[in-house]
């Protein structure tokens, strides 16, 4: 019995829409299905260039999973030039080998200032202890001066490199989340790098091998810091417009945890479940200790709201008053 193709029969822009949701090797993959979606995934707002993503739909077995994401690397360019909008997003999991070849370095060029895009993801699939050992040695995410202070970019992902000095951040003024994980970063970086984005919104910093001394971030702008499984001998914040600050899996002295945060409104410490490295990881009660603090500025905020609410209903029953006496 003849049935009708209703996912067809949808607009062009609800169809790239759902494409914009599969990885791009399967977003591509759509041209096979018939002549009505020939042509619609260069119409796609994101690009994810992931085989992972590939494997997790299929739960296919990749016996070299470097052979796969190199194959994927190699039509990249060829994917971009046909493409035919600007991208919200676009993710690329890459090798090693791309830093070296200078293959980053254009895909952010050309994916910030022809397709304009608003979030980038980036993250080098070699394996950590390979490509740190090298890294230590000056092998690093070597990138041009102010290559990130594209009008567009919004938010920038990075996960597994080496990020050694803050000048591809330089007159980053667009840029409103800073997500770095597992990236080698020294103490004297990140702080200038902060200070470089001066419209910084979200920083989340997660498990950096290169241990940072300190952990320094001075913004007017940041509005939410999530810290996760580092180690640091302290802990020092400043900015007015802190609201939110999350901790997790801390190794760091918790008396040098200095907040100074007039606004932060959630503060969050937890903790990893109690392994036999454990002990390693800063004491939740060790950071209340030397946090009251902010248990003070919270009891004084509730206590200047109830106070303020007293003043406005007294000032109400006062008006009423008079009205009724002026009345009579």
């Amino acid at each position: 019995m003849a049935t009708n193709d209703f996912i067809s029969n949808l607009h062009n822009e609800v169809l790239a829409r759902i494409i914009s949701d599969l990885p791009a090797i399967e977003a591509i993959r759509t041209t096979l299905l018939s002549k009505r979606w020939k042509d619609l995934w260069r119409y796609a707002s994101r690009l994810d260039f992931d085989p992972k993503g590939v494997r997790k739909l299929y739960g296919d077995d990749i016996d070299d999973p470097r052979e796969e994401i190199s194959r994927v690397v190699k039509n990249i360019e060829n994917v971009l030039l046909s493409h035919k909008r600007n991208l919200i997003s676009c993710r690329i999991v890459h090798l090693l080998s791309s830093c070296r070849n200078g293959d980053v370095e254009k895909w952010i060029k050309y994916l910030t200032s022809e397709k304009k895009v608003q979030e980038l993801a980036f993250r080098c699939d070699d394996f950590q202890p390979q490509f740190y050992r090298r890294s230590r040695s000056g092998l690093g995410l070597n990138l041009p001066s102010g290559i990130f202070s594209c009008e567009t970019l919004q938010s920038l992902e990075f996960t597994h490199y080496s990020i050694r000095s803050d000048s591809p951040f330089h007159h980053c003024h667009n840029l409103k989340t800073l997500k770095l994980y597992h990236c080698a970063i020294s103490t004297e970086t990140l702080e200038a790098i902060v200070s470089s984005c001066d419209r910084l919104e979200h920083l989340s910093v997660c498990s950096s091998p290169s241990r940072l001394k300190q952990v320094r971030i001075f913004s007017q702008t940041v509005k939410t810091v999530e810290l996760e499984s580092l180690r640091s001998q302290g802990i020092y914040l400043s900015t007015q417009s802190l609201g939110v600050l999350v901790l997790h899996s801390m190794k760091f002295q918790a008396k040098n945890l200095v907040i100074h945060a007039p606004n932060l409104r959630v503060f969050t410490a937890t903790r990893k479940p109690i392994t036999k490295n454990s002990d390693n990881i800063t004491k939740i009660a060790e950071i209340l200790e030397y946090c009251t603090h902010l248990l003070v500025h919270w009891f004084l905020l509730k206590i200047s709201i109830v106070v303020l609410y007293s003043v406005i209903y007294k000032c109400l029953y006062i008006n009423v008053w008079v009205l009724k006496e002026m009345n009579s």
